[in-house]
């Protein structure tokens, strides 16, 4: 039987240390040879050097969100956004007149559930970003001033709906439904002008070499 030994602790850090090195190595040695083709392929003249994007735009592709995850997004969005102004409507524009006074419409209980529904799903769907598509963003300086308002609006529509479902009293809740209802309206704003910065700055980041005199 062969025996299988445990490795020391303090090797471990030492073949990390290792592994990502050599996964540096991998990453230069890669970019130089994609620098490489891309100037033999270019129509560039002697004397002339070629500024490529590589590096900037492979950094873009890896902030960028799969065909599902992207669905999954929007889906919640537009599912809480829709339900949240057919309630808006509901409740200010189309009450039921009733015996003692305005009644609620028979919609807006199935609307709040839905919306209830939308953000548990929400909650999940815009935690999976933190780990990916923020925190990679972050390391690169992507598009950060959009997306730091996007997730501080977040938190505080998470705070005031929970304050909705399980605090306030009949003088403060109308004042936190308000202030729920107001940022929730900004949200696919916001979201439509963070999405287009983003393209907008991947797309400057992949434009066409340009070229240079080398006066070296």
């Amino acid at each position: 039987m062969p025996r299988f030994e445990m490795l020391p602790r303090y090797r471990v850090p030492e073949l990390q240390s290792r592994r990502l090195s050599r996964e540096k190595k991998y990453v230069r040695k890669y970019d130089r040879r994609l620098a490489r083709h891309e100037l033999r392929c270019s129509n560039a003249r002697p004397g002339r050097a070629v500024i490529t994007t590589t590096i900037a735009s492979r950094r873009a592709d890896s902030i960028r969100l799969g065909p599902w995850h992207q669905g999954a997004v929007y889906g919640a969005t537009a599912a809480l956004a829709v339900s949240g102004i057919i309630w808006l409507v509901l409740h200010y524009f189309l009450a039921v007149p009733g015996e003692y006074g305005p009644q609620i419409h028979p919609l807006e209980p199935w609307m709040l559930r839905l919306h209830g529904a939308a953000a548990m799903a929400g909650l999940i769907i815009y935690g999976s970003l933190l780990p990916v598509h923020i925190r990679r963003a972050w390391s690169i300086r992507r598009n950060i001033v959009l997306g730091i308002g996007l997730v501080a609006i977040m938190l505080l529509l998470t705070i005031t709906g929970y304050l909705l479902y399980y605090s306030g009293d009949e003088n403060t809740r109308p004042v936190i439904s308000a202030a729920h209802w107001i940022l929730g309206l900004v949200v696919p704003a916001l979201l439509a002008w963070h999405i287009v910065s983003g393209r907008m700055q991947t797309r400057a980041s992949e434009t066409p070499p340009q070229t240079q005199e080398n006066r070296a």
